[in-house]
């Protein structure tokens, strides 16, 4: 293992306004969190961890109240911000500073599109290219809790530590095989999902993806609808998880049962006690002014059960992208996932394809997906309308 400094530990404004100084200079910073959210909806953040390849710096989060200068560091264009797997982190930085990182470089997404697999631990890359072996002994530690230890601290640090060597690395090879351009749009796609979470017009569409959808009607899809929108609010006001407030399952059943009083609402057994007690008026009068959605949503929904022809054409779609990512040496799972695919069969169904025999794309496959998948796909899709019958009811 690696000599490193020992790690500074920050918890005063000024010392933080000295460090976004030098930072500032940088073109890369390594960063991570350490956060406890267990019955919570928003994270409680305990560490914001920040390697410069020099040292190690542990921001204090329960000490530290002007947070400006590191803002507008982690917003800087010249600034190349690295981590690892970062989607929970960057629901940390939206939530405590109301913004991004970005640039950004996700480590775990590099390695993916190096033939490392789809979701490589950061133990296991830092083995793999430094040839240390770290050890897990703090994962689970509770962050919140003050004086931190020494483990803590250690483990902390390491957290960023080798995520410079990482960057080089990874971006080295990611240049060199002229992938560097995919990474790039992934990261910023990483960042607009995290983003779109809190966008209040994207709720009205949550319904959408739940699994059990599929089996209710225009009416019944409605009230699904308003509840969605209504569980993403509370959540928020109360600060709590979404199933602590009602799970899929008791918002599906909700749905399906439209009760219009509280009896009807009592005979549905197995749901959370505060859907009974606390917010039984509230979803009582949601189910009633809810409207219908538009048949053609209705009649549209992804999640019935596929016919035979329907699977054989996903397993066509899934061989095309295994062939593809052998050929690339990029995760499967990153080029197109099952749900993706699926998803791109009900797009592409005879009745919704163009004269031009293009397909039509998920919102959720970007530019470099399309670019390597476009050719194969098009075979099994394009114009023959085998994808459609996904579909099917």
């Amino acid at each position: 293992m690696i000599d490193f400094p020992a790690p500074e530990l920050v918890v005063d404004d000024a010392r933080l306004a000295q460090l976004c100084q030098h930072w500032r200079t940088l073109p890369m910073l390594a960063l991570d969190t350490e956060f406890i959210r267990v019955s919570t909806f928003y994270p409680r953040a305990g560490l914001i961890q920040v390697g410069d390849g020099q040292s190690s710096y542990l921001l204090d989060p329960l000490f530290i109240k002007v947070w400006q200068p590191f803002m507008e560091i982690l917003t800087e264009p010249g600034i190349t911000k690295v981590m690892h797997s970062c989607s929970e982190d960057l629901v940390v930085f939206n939530y405590l500073y109301g913004c991004m990182p970005g640039p950004l470089f996700d480590t775990q997404k590099a390695a993916g599109f190096l033939g490392h697999g789809y979701s490589i631990s950061y133990l296991n890359l830092v083995l793999h290219i430094t040839g240390v072996e770290l050890s897990k002994g703090e994962t689970r530690s509770d962050w919140l809790k003050r004086p931190l230890s020494d483990n803590q601290v250690k483990y902390a640090a390491l957290d960023v530590a080798y995520l410079p060597r990482l960057h080089q690395e990874l971006e080295s090879a990611l240049a060199q095989d002229c992938k560097l351009d995919y990474l790039r749009e992934e990261c910023e796609r990483m960042r607009q999902i995290s983003l779109a979470s809190e966008d209040q017009d994207r709720w009205a569409d949550l319904y959408l993806s739940m699994g059990a959808a599929w089996r209710l009607n225009a009416r019944q899809l409605g009230a699904l609808k308003e509840l969605c929108i209504w569980r993403e609010q509370v959540s928020r006001q109360r600060d709590k998880p979404r199933a602590w407030i009602a799970r899929d399952a008791d918002l599906i059943a909700l749905a399906q049962a439209m009760p219009s009083d509280q009896q009807g609402l009592n005979q549905l057994s197995d749901l959370n006690r505060n859907i009974y007690q606390q917010d039984a008026e509230t979803l009582l009068a949601l189910i009633a002014e809810s409207e219908a959605v538009a048949p053609a949503i209705a009649d549209n929904l992804e999640g019935a059960p596929m016919s035979q022809t329907q699977r054989a054409t996903l397993k066509r779609c899934q061989q095309a992208v295994r062939a593809v990512a052998a050929e690339t040496g990029i995760a499967e799972e990153l080029l197109a996932r099952k749900k993706q695919l699926i998803t791109l069969m009900h797009m592409n169904r005879r009745a919704a394809m163009g004269n031009d025999g293009k397909l039509a794309w998920p919102e959720d496959l970007s530019g470099w997906q399309q670019s390597l998948l476009v050719e194969p796909l098009t075979r099994i899709l394009g114009g023959s309308g085998s994808g459609g019958e996904a579909d099917a009811r």
